[in-house]
């Protein structure tokens, strides 16, 4: 009965891992390659400039819009899963529970 209700509990897990929303994954992937590549090039831009005749605001807000670019490519990466040392340790224990 134990056996049954962890597999029950493991079978309903993994089915919400399941992502059936595959053309709309499709055009989300080629919107975040064309976005990525006008941020290559913006970043192209950016190293080509010259710094010098830039004031302190200027040179700021470049650091700033550099950032930016970083996190929306970071976020746009669908291959990671990020999961929380909190989550690992309630998984864990969870598992020792009902094992």
């Amino acid at each position: 009965m134990k056996l049954k209700c962890i597999l029950f509990v493991l079978v309903v897990f993994c089915s919400g891992l399941v992502n059936t929303t595959f053309a709309a994954e499709a055009a989300t992937k080629a919107l975040t390659e064309t976005r990525a590549f006008e941020i290559q090039h913006r970043v192209a831009e950016i190293k080509a400039m010259n710094f010098s005749g830039l004031n302190k605001v200027q040179r700021k807000d470049l650091r700033h819009e550099l950032k930016d670019m970083k996190t929306e490519l970071r976020s746009a990466d669908p291959g990671v899963i990020y999961i929380s040392t909190g989550a690992i340790i309630l998984i864990i224990i969870l598992l020792i529970i009902l094992l």
